[in-house]
């Protein structure tokens, strides 16, 4: 079993039409799980407590936080220091660059599914390098007309595709997910 720990609900719920469309064979609750949080700071305060207290079989742990401007260095051994420190071996930190949305104008596809009104294309400039957008959430809500992260979320990671992603960040969490489920 994966356990994947969001700081945020729009997260959860992009990682979760993540698994249900390219990982279908898996079953939620069985497989997987996403536990997701209210923000950084609660994310950082109590996720170490769930992976100490976890008793259910042997999971893997995969946490998963924006980086939101900070230093993704600083911020990925910070959050593996306290991951460390549950005594839990087996687990992976992810950090997304910058925002969540960094992941959505990373495939202009799944963007254009959801908002069919809304036309822009990986190939212009900054699209093409989504995880260096400064306020990726305040561009995609400037580029769909929907500021709700968690209703975008939900409208757009249906459509996600891992092979057409140009978010650098993305495709590093994919690869790892794949790699933790042994699939290709």
């Amino acid at each position: 079993m994966i356990v994947i720990f969001t700081e945020e609900r729009s997260m959860s719920v992009t990682i979760k039409a993540l698994m249900q469309s390219c990982f279908s064979g898996l079953t939620q609750g069985v497989d997987w799980l996403v536990i997701d949080f209210n923000g950084k700071s609660d994310l950082e305060r109590n996720f170490p407590d769930r992976m100490r207290k976890w008793t259910y079989g042997d999971p893997s742990f995969i946490i998963i936080r924006d980086a939101d401007g900070g230093d993704c260095i600083r911020i990925k051994n910070q959050i593996a220091g306290l991951a460390a420190d549950t005594g839990k071996a087996g687990f992976k930190v992810r950090i997304v660059c910058q925002e969540l949305e960094s992941w959505f104008i990373g495939d202009g596809e799944a963007v254009r599914r959801a908002f069919p009104r809304c036309r822009f294309s990986n190939r212009q400039s900054p699209y093409r390098a989504p995880d260096r957008i400064g306020n990726p959430s305040q561009e995609l809500g400037t580029l769909t007309g929907d500021y709700s992260k968690v209703q975008r979320a939900g409208l757009i990671a249906p459509h996600l595709a891992p092979s057409r992603n140009a978010s650098p960040s993305f495709r590093t969490f994919f690869k790892t997910l794949s790699g933790m489920l042994n699939t290709p």
